[in-house]
C-alpha cells in the first residue's frame, strides 16, 4: 500500500513539474508576442547615462513644473499616476518620470542606491531642460525626493508627498515580520506566479485583474492592455529586486535629513498607516523645514491616497500653490 502511495505521489510530482515547465515555455512565448504592443506605447525617451528613461508630459505650456514619482515596484508609473497627472495638468506642467526598471524604461547596471537613483532622475530632468520644479511623489519616491531636495535645494521649489516614505520608518515594526521582508516575499511570489504564466492566465480577458490602479479612471483598452503586460512581465524585475535589496540602506542614508528651508512642503499621510504605526504621522513632521514652511494633512484612507482622494489632493495642491 505504501509503495502504491509513493508511486502515485511520484507521478503527481512529475505531472506538476511538467505543467510548470509547459507554463514557463508558453509564458515565454506570450512575452515575446506581447513586446510589439509596448513599442512607443506612451511618453517619450530620454537618454540617461547611455540608457533609455521614459517620461510623459502633460500641460507642457503651463507653469510651474511638477515632477511626478511613483512608489516601489510600480509596474507603470505613467499609467498609475495618469489620473493625477491629468487633473494637475489643467494648471501645471506635469512630468511623470519612470526610473530605470520601471514601466518602459531600461533596466539599470548600477546598484539601486539612493545616490544612483536620484542622480539618474536628476539627469533626466536636467536633460529635459527644467531648472526649477516641484517634486510630487508617492511612497518610496518621497524618500528619494527628500534626498534630491537636499542635493539640489536651489532647483527644488517644493515637495508634495502622498504618504511618502520617511527616515526612521523602519524603527517601529508593528508586524511580526518587517515591511522590507514583506516587500521581498511579495516580490518573489509575484515573480514566481508570473514566471509560470499564472498571472497572465488569471488576467486573460480582464486586464484590470492584473493591475493596481484607480478603478474610477476611464483608461482606454490599449492603456489597460499595456498596463497588464507590464504588470505581468516587468514587475519585480532584476532592477526592482535590487532596489529592494538596498531599501533599508537607502532609508538609513536619509536618516536625520529634513527638507531645506527654501523648499515648501505639503504632505498627505494615510490614516491607515497612522493607526498601524504610532510614529508614522510624527515622522512626517520631523522632515519639514525648520522654518515651518510645511504642512501635514491626514486623510483617512490607505497607502494609495491618490486613488481614494484624488479630488481632495488636487484641490489642496491648487490652494497650496496659490499661497
Amino acid at each position: 500500500m505504501l509503495r502504491k502511495i509513493r508511486k502515485v505521489l511520484k507521478w503527481l510530482l512529475i505531472l506538476l513539474a511538467a505543467v510548470i515547465v509547459l507554463g514557463i515555455i508558453i509564458n515565454a512565448i506570450c512575452r515575446l508576442a506581447a513586446k510589439p504592443k509596448l513599442q512607443d506605447a506612451y511618453g517619450q525617451e530620454v537618454s540617461v547615462n547611455g540608457k533609455s528613461m521614459r517620461v510623459d508630459m502633460k500641460g507642457e505650456s503651463n507653469q510651474p513644473v511638477i515632477i511626478l514619482l511613483s512608489g516601489l515596484s510600480c509596474a507603470s508609473p505613467v499609467l498609475e499616476l495618469e489620473p493625477l497627472a491629468d487633473a494637475l495638468s489643467q494648471n501645471y506642467c506635469v512630468v511623470t518620470v519612470e526610473p530605470f526598471g520601471y514601466g518602459l524604461s531600461d533596466g539599470a547596471d548600477q546598484d539601486r542606491t539612493i545616490e544612483n537613483i536620484v542622480n539618474e532622475l536628476h539627469t533626466c530632468v536636467e536633460t529635459l531642460g527644467y531648472e526649477e520644479y516641484y517634486l510630487m511623489a508617492h511612497s518610496i519616491g518621497g524618500l528619494y525626493s527628500l534626498y534630491w531636495a537636499n542635493q539640489y535645494p536651489d532647483e527644488v521649489k517644493g515637495f508634495i508627498g502622498i504618504d511618502p516614505s520617511v527616515p526612521g520608518m523602519n524603527d517601529e515594526q508593528p508586524l511580526p515580520i518587517s515591511m522590507t521582508a514583506i516587500n521581498k516575499l511579495s516580490g518573489y511570489l509575484s515573480k514566481a506566479m508570473s514566471g509560470v504564466g499564472l498571472t497572465r492566465l488569471l488576467s486573460a480577458g480582464d486586464p484590470r485583474s492584473a493591475i493596481y490602479a484607480d478603478s474610477t479612471y476611464p483608461y482606454t483598452e490599449k492603456e489597460l492592455e499595456v498596463y497588464r503586460i507590464l504588470s505581468v512581465d516587468n514587475a519585480y524585475n532584476k532592477t526592482v529586486m535590487n532596489e529592494m535589496k538596498f531599501l533599508d540602506a537607502n532609508v538609513e542614508t536619509a536618516r536625520g535629513m529634513r527638507f531645506p528651508d527654501q523648499v515648501a512642503v505639503l504632505e498627505f499621510v494615510s490614516g491607515s498607516n497612522c493607526e498601524l504605526m504610532s510614529s508614522w504621522e510624527q515622522l512626517h513632521y520631523d522632515i519639514l523645514p525648520e522654518n515651518g514652511r510645511g504642512e501635514v494633512i491626514r486623510l483617512e484612507g490607505s497607502h494609495y491616497l491618490h486613488f481614494e482622494f484624488l479630488d481632495q489632493i488636487v484641490e489642496h495642491v491648487f490652494n497650496w500653490m496659490e499661497q
